[in-house]
């Protein structure tokens, strides 16, 4: 078969290639327009096609340095749809381990396999075989909480004292400025450009946004959603009220529970009461105590299994 390998590039609608093939074949569904945007971050050697002389699809493999500053680099399993050549999937892993060694600040190569992905067992398969051994787990903890008894909770010391207001379109700027102060929610967006879209088209747009100030200084804000299951964000077959977002500047982590509070009026207010407000965490580790303990704790759930590349030191 002849093989044509194509780094990404905006406008060749390579975005709506990988969502087909991810989609298709893992069994969880992807945004192609979340894609785009999120390969012009990476750049356009962390991801790479295969497709036919023809110009059809048949693989692509995509990679992530997440901190430039830690050394390691995410590369993604090299999907593929049926008849792909086990030799294209090979080259568009090994070549892409190439191009990550010959980085001087690149010293840690990992994969990540999502649990829920029908094919899981053999990702791992492929990784062990290809040179990677298992590293870590990942988790998320959830937890529901009543609209109508959260919102009867009280607070005393600094929570209690903070002043809650409904975002209007007057408090874009603040919402910005905010979320740029929370290390976590900071990394949340491409880059600068994309957080006033974000906040002026979709959060305040849609309404019921809280912000909680300590005297003239905005401390946290966020915004409750009606969310369908989506087999990414939200697992089970029911509906949830979540934080959309949820910042909080440094300093002033206290907030969060009288968040909830506020979140939980202005999802009363929207007339979702009956529905409960779902949230959560994720975190790794390398206890494998926890995956046994997740068995028997519904509220902990292991959604990923971590590698780490050891070339020629291959896990038997």
């Amino acid at each position: 078969m002849e093989v044509q390998y194509k780094n990404w590039e905006t406008g060749k609608k390579y975005e709506e290639v990988q969502a087909k093939i991810y989609t298709e074949v893992s069994g969880i569904p992807a945004n192609a327009e979340q894609i785009g945007p999120r390969n012009d971050q990476r750049g356009a050697e962390a991801t790479r096609y295969a497709l036919t002389k023809e110009g059809e699809p048949l693989a692509y493999i995509t990679s992530d340095v997440g901190d430039e500053n830690d050394g390691r680099v995410l590369i993604g399993y090299p999907w593929s749809l049926p008849g792909c050549p086990i030799e294209v999937k090979d080259k568009l892993l090994h070549d892409m381990i190439d191009y990550w060694k010959k980085k001087e600040n690149i010293h840690t190569i990992v994969t990540s396999v999502v649990l829920q992905s029908k094919t899981k067992d053999d990702q791992m398969a492929y990784f062990k075989e290809s040179g990677f051994v298992e590293d870590e787990s990942g988790f998320a903890f959830t937890k529901d909480f009543d609209v109508e008894k959260t919102i009867k909770k009280e607070f005393d010391g600094p929570a209690g004292s903070l002043k809650a207001k409904v975002a209007t379109d007057d408090d874009l700027d603040t919402l910005i400025a905010l979320t740029k102060t929370d290390p976590r929610m900071s990394t949340a967006f491409p880059n600068d450009d994309a957080y006033e879209p974000y906040f002026k088209d979709r959060v305040l747009k849609d309404g019921h946004a809280v912000i909680l100030f300590d005297g003239e200084t905005a401390v946290a804000a966020s915004a409750p959603l009606l969310f369908k299951p989506d087999g990414q964000i939200l697992q089970g077959d029911e509906e949830r009220v979540v934080m959309r977002f949820t910042s909080i500047k440094p300093g002033h982590n206290y907030a969060w529970k009288r968040v909830l509070v506020e979140v939980a009026k202005a999802a009363k207010d929207a007339g979702w009461n009956k529905t409960p407000i779902r949230v959560g965490f994720g975190f790794s580790t390398q206890d494998r105590l926890a995956v046994a303990i997740s068995e028997v704790i519904p509220e902990l759930n292991q959604y990923s299994a971590q590698f780490v590349y050891r070339g020629d030191k291959k896990q038997e």
